[in-house]
């Protein structure tokens, strides 16, 4: 309300943003923060430490966004020649249970057999079922999408076959 009675005044806009900030609404508090440090120049603001303040603010605060927006995380789980299917059913359970935070889409590669990352320990010839869980549906749906659609193979010849 204050911004709408004087939207030219660099302390609503910071009022703003530490309410935002206290909403855990990051991206909004950094750009209210934003919005401040440039009315505070324009208002010809001349105190050097203000506005470097007000850019350390907005600056955590892009920070703080980009930490808390974790959309999805990955879970590998041992495989042997087992049944598949079983095994895959058996991965989206110990995810759910895991991170509860994440079910709003659970997907776990069919096609691969995986290792762990680089620096991981595991076993030599250990392989892994990759399991990923989204909490954004569509953002889950298009993964899985992309990664089990079948692509043309073209090796080097003037027709492609899909595999």
């Amino acid at each position: 309300r204050s911004i709408i009675q004087n939207p030219s005044y660099f302390r609503n806009h910071l009022r703003q943003a530490a309410c935002f900030r206290c909403l855990q609404r990051y991206s909004e508090a950094a750009r209210s923060a934003m919005i401040a440090d440039c009315l505070y120049v324009l208002a010809g603001g001349t105190g050097l430490e203000t506005t470097d303040l007000i850019q350390l603010y907005w600056q955590a605060l892009i920070q703080e966004a980009l930490s808390g927006e974790v959309s999805f995380l990955v879970l590998y789980t041992p495989f042997e020649k087992e049944n598949k299917a079983d095994k895959i059913k058996e991965a989206n359970k110990n995810f759910a249970e895991k991170h509860p935070h994440y079910v709003q889409y659970i997907f776990t590669d069919p096609n691969g057999i995986h290792l762990l990352p680089e620096g991981a320990e595991s076993l030599p010839d250990q392989q892994y079922l990759l399991t990923l869980g989204f909490r954004n549906k569509e953002i889950g749906k298009t993964v899985e999408k992309f990664v089990t659609q079948k692509l043309p193979i073209c090796p080097g010849t003037s027709t492609c076959l899909i595999t």
